[in-house]
């Protein structure tokens, strides 16, 4: 006795299904397959895209990341010539105290007082300030003029800014390589929802075929959901 098609339960509807060619398929089975390629080739178009803007958004980031990287460069050549400059003009400083202290010790008050007063700025300004703390009777004070906090060198102060700069400029390419490498992961997570999606259907039976369906739209779920907390370039 022959048993319509139509009269068996679902799941037997399916198992004859796999056997038969879809247009000798019950309605019901025809149906399914027709939302199985729907939900499908939606996967595959949303994972495609996704694919497509994460590659966008790291190559955009690592070019932030290489364009930092090399202002910071440029920053610590500034701040490493500016520190040279300000080596060089205290050494020239340190020159010109050890000569004044010379004629002091030897009591030669005019080439003292000739010294002193051709000290470049800041020294004369921090070495008039020193004076005025009693340096040879006082204990608390400065051992030496620079010491004070009049002497402040501007290549010195521009040297750290140049530092300071160059800081968070690398700190910023630092966030710009984070951003494109978490990029390039979700371009492996939509990829294998690519991957999923696209073999799903392709092993003719349906339990795997929906198995490996449902896998690529979990994963391509999870990836946008996790996309979302990412910084858009």
């Amino acid at each position: 006795m022959n048993t319509d098609a139509n009269t068996l339960p679902p799941s037997d509807q399916v198992a004859a299904a796999e056997e038969a060619p879809e247009e000798e398929s019950p309605p019901a089975v025809r149906r399914l397959y027709r939302w199985i390629d729907l939900v499908t080739a939606l996967v595959l178009a949303l994972a495609s895209t996704a694919t497509a803007w994460c590659g966008y958004q790291s190559s955009a980031w690592g070019g932030d990341r290489t364009a930092f990287s090399g202002q910071s460069f440029k920053a610590t050549v500034q701040s490493a010539k500016y520190a040279n400059l300000a080596t060089q003009k205290a050494a020239l400083h340190a020159a010109l105290f050890g000569q004044w202290a010379t004629a002091v010790s030897a009591g030669d008050t005019v080439l003292a007082d000739f010294a002193l007063q051709r000290f470049p700025e800041p020294l004369k300004q921090a070495t008039t300030a020193w004076l005025a703390t009693s340096p040879l009777t006082n204990s608390a004070a400065p051992a030496t003029p620079f010491e004070m906090p009049e002497y402040a060198l501007p290549e010195r102060a521009e040297s750290e800014r140049w530092e300071r700069e160059a800081a968070e400029l690398s700190e910023a390419a630092q966030r710009a390589d984070e951003h494109s490498t978490s990029y390039l992961r979700f371009t492996l997570v939509f990829a294998s929802a690519l991957f999923f999606a696209g073999i799903s259907g392709k092993f003719r039976w349906r339990v795997i075929d929906l198995a490996m369906l449902a896998l690529g739209a979990v994963t391509l779920l999870v990836g946008l959901i996790r996309l979302l907390a990412l910084p858009v370039y």
